[in-house]
């Protein structure tokens, strides 16, 4: 009996009756396989599920991928699906600047059962579009010092307390395991920059042979520092460095652990032009008891961990953050931030000003 195979990214994917054959056992259902309701007909789709052996032989299938639309016929499906386009050569640039399926994460907010809203305007969702964009470039900025700091104080207190190369100390953390899979990723970091003739690690490696802690960490991710921060033992051989990288930012390390695994997950976020806008956050930051009554899985928190981070590192900036953050949500002023978890009274949470007038609020909607 010959077997059917189906195409799969390039490679053969043998169906339940050939790998029985190949393992030398005899499979009894392998002749045909069966649903619930019976058998399986000839002109069912040719897609196999790559699940477990059980679910394809009871006929698991994927659904035909849909079709290529023109940026025409892209228009026209916005229009049936009920998103008012006064303009439809507006709309047709729009899509040729902005990925149909990109835009469509941003009406989710105005869909109902998978239904969109009555008189929900393209000019709405856009408007949610942009004051996304402008908050993760917000997002971006303020992550950054925060990034820089940290580094430099993991270099700094672990080098100083356990040498150059402290970093490679599986004694120094919690999980070995975990630790040894992080000191692969760093030096595949390592070599890629090697690669690149970064002269920085070009000279380290050619005079010591390895990069230490206040090398290595310009070359790490910014996942790899925090992974190895949260790593750090809390007994008594590392809980003063611990405390020492911690308090440069006025936190305890579970705290600060917890705040800079959220920041990286926003962090890349920011930096691949995710949306940020209306997400569950996968990775919820630990609050300070002062701020516990704003736990969520929004991103509410998010503001809030930057704004205790800054207030206790670089007080006299956050001010000026906190200015340019309401210029940018003013500038939208019909785009709810429910969806994000702002309540109410945000601006006085956040210590944000209310906007006197709306010169700069306008120029930011221009941007």
């Amino acid at each position: 009996m010959n077997a059917t195979r189906f195409e799969w990214g390039g490679a053969m994917v043998k169906d339940s009756s050939q790998r029985a054959m190949d393992s030398g056992h005899k499979n009894e259902d392998a002749v045909a396989p069966k649903t619930a309701k019976g058998i399986v007909k000839d002109n069912s789709s040719q897609r196999a599920s790559l699940g477990n052996d059980d679910a394809n032989q009871a006929g698991s299938f994927f659904v035909e991928m849909k079709p290529f639309l023109s940026v025409d016929q892209q228009v026209r499906h916005l229009v049936e699906t009920g998103i008012e386009c006064p303009d439809l050569n507006e709309a047709k640039e729009l899509l040729e600047d902005i990925n149909y399926y990109r835009l469509r994460a941003y009406w989710m907010t105005f869909e109902h059962n998978g239904q969109i809203a009555k008189a929900t305007e393209l000019s709405s969702i856009v408007d949610i579009y942009r004051l996304d964009a402008a908050l993760r470039q917000w997002l971006w900025a303020a992550i950054q010092p925060i990034e820089i700091k940290i580094r430099t104080s993991f270099a700094y207190f672990l080098s100083r307390d356990y040498g150059p190369l402290a970093y490679r100390d599986s004694l120094l953390f919690a999980d070995s395991s975990r630790h040894g899979g992080l000191l692969s990723s760093i030096d595949q970091e390592i070599a890629r920059a090697k690669k690149n003739q970064e002269p920085c690690v070009c000279h380290n490696l050619e005079k010591y042979g390895d990069l230490p802690c206040w090398a290595v960490v310009e070359v790490m991710t910014m996942g790899q520092v925090s992974s190895l921060i949260g790593l750090l033992r809390d007994d008594f051989r590392t809980a003063p460095t611990a405390k020492a990288i911690a308090g440069a930012f006025g936190q305890r390390p579970p705290i600060l652990k917890s705040w800079l695994m959220h920041l990286c997950a926003v962090r890349n976020l920011c930096a691949h032009q995710g949306r940020f806008y209306n997400r569950v956050m996968r990775i919820r930051p630990k609050m300070l008891r002062k701020d516990i009554r704003w736990a969520s899985n929004k991103e509410f928190p998010t503001f809030i961990v930057i704004k205790r981070l800054f207030e206790q590192t670089w007080p006299d900036r956050w001010n000026d953050m906190a200015i340019e953050l309401g210029h940018i949500i003013d500038a939208y002023p019909n785009v709810s931030l429910a969806p994000m978890g702002f309540p109410d009274c945000w601006r006085e949470v956040l210590g944000v000003p209310k906007a006197e007038n709306g010169s700069e609020a306008d120029a930011w909607a221009e941007q």
